[in-house]
């Protein structure tokens, strides 16, 4: 047989695998799409990409991501300065407090938009949230970007990823004088994600080969973890299996207290939300697990865990159970609501966000029905 045959008959047998492995996962193992679009922004993180559309699709959902022209997701602009007798909620975090895997009107941020204005407090919610980011990422977006929106209330999400990405972006360390930045710049893959992106066969194959899905998110998955350091554990997303945790360093204390630090000196009030992992459809785990006592039994240290458990049954889904496995719009509403009663039983918040309404838990728990 020719060299050249020999190269035939392998890229036959390649051909024919690659076929085979399509149609059986199409089949018996349809995979998820979830595209993200971010780019690199002008202070060293990723931001979403302004104007970005993308759809994202699942064998249990479907949802379209909008992001506005200045980052967020939104299906409107902000001004810069507030509007007259309006009072703003910046929320930071990743892919969760973004809504992936939802509709916008179903997201955490608009519910908990939709829930305060409910309770006659004139709010605008901006979520500066993205995908991948850690508490670093959150920082340096609220120092370059959140603040010149001038909120009243920031908030920031804690996952149990949190300490991992902030290993990964490397982006603060604390010396002599305390918290320092790295002068690190964390745009991973940036470069390569631009030319593929602006390659029309590779955004075909990436948004309908299920092959292509599922060996880019084995991929994906591998290369996180070995940035973290465990490319042997066995840890996932779900936070299901904790034996490998990394619990949060006093760096990442630090740069949530330097967080609070900035909310305070701009005139805001500063709460950290958890967003718990789940073991099962009626199981989760707080992902406050990972930071300190002194830091969670904090009033402005809010975990939904409480709400999750009651909320729990066989026949309502808190996560995706495929997917990513985000919040569902049903958990999405279970945070939104634990967040919006806590900011309504703290009097700070009511005053810091004029509400109005005395009556705002029945209005809430009627939309929770």
């Amino acid at each position: 047989m020719s060299f050249f045959s020999r190269i035939v008959l392998v890229a036959g047998f390649a051909l024919y695998a690659a076929l085979f492995g399509e149609f059986f996962l199409r089949a018996f193992s349809p995979q998820s799409f979830i595209p993200r679009e971010v780019t690199g922004a002008p202070y060293g993180v990723r931001m979403n990409k302004p104007g970005a559309v993308y759809r994202q699709r699942t064998p249990e959902t479907s949802a379209v991501v909008r992001i506005n022209g200045q980052g967020p997701r939104a299906d409107r602009e902000f001004s810069l300065e507030k509007p007259a007798a309006a009072t703003r909620i910046a929320i930071f975090g990743d892919s969760y407090f973004l809504g992936y895997e939802a509709p916008i009107e179903e997201i955490a941020a608009t519910q908990i938009e939709a829930d305060l204005r409910a309770a006659q407090c004139p709010v605008e919610v901006l979520n500066f949230a993205v995908s991948g980011f850690g508490t670093g990422e959150m920082l340096r977006t609220l120092e370059a970007k959140g603040l010149a929106f001038h909120p009243d209330v920031v908030i920031f999400q804690w996952h149990h990823s949190d300490p991992d990405d902030n290993l990964r972006s490397n982006l603060y360390r604390l010396g002599a004088s305390g918290l320092e930045e790295t002068g690190a710049v964390y745009e991973p893959a940036m470069g390569l994600r631009e030319t593929l992106e602006a390659n029309a066969a590779y955004q075909f194959i990436a948004n309908h080969s299920h092959l292509f899905a599922a060996g880019r998110e084995r991929a994906s998955r591998f290369i996180r973890r070995a940035m973290a350091g465990h490319v042997f554990s066995r840890a996932t997303t779900t936070g299901a299996d904790v034996s490998a945790e990394r619990m949060a360093s006093e760096t990442d204390i630090a740069m949530l207290a330097r967080a609070e630090a900035d909310a305070k000196t701009a005139g805001a009030l500063f709460y950290v939300v958890d967003v718990p992992g789940v073991q099962s459809r009626a199981r989760f785990n707080s992902s406050f697990r990972l930071l300190p006592d002194r830091l969670v039994s904090r009033a402005n240290y809010l975990s939904p865990i409480n709400a999750f458990d009651r909320a729990a049954s066989n026949d309502r889904k808190i996560y995706w159970e495929k997917g990513q496995k985000h919040l569902t719009p049903y958990g999405n509403a279970v945070l939104a609501q634990m967040v919006a009663e806590s900011l309504l039983a703290d009097e700070a918040a009511r005053t810091a966000l004029d509400c109005r309404a005395g009556e705002a838990r029945d209005r809430l728990a009627e939309r929770s029905r």
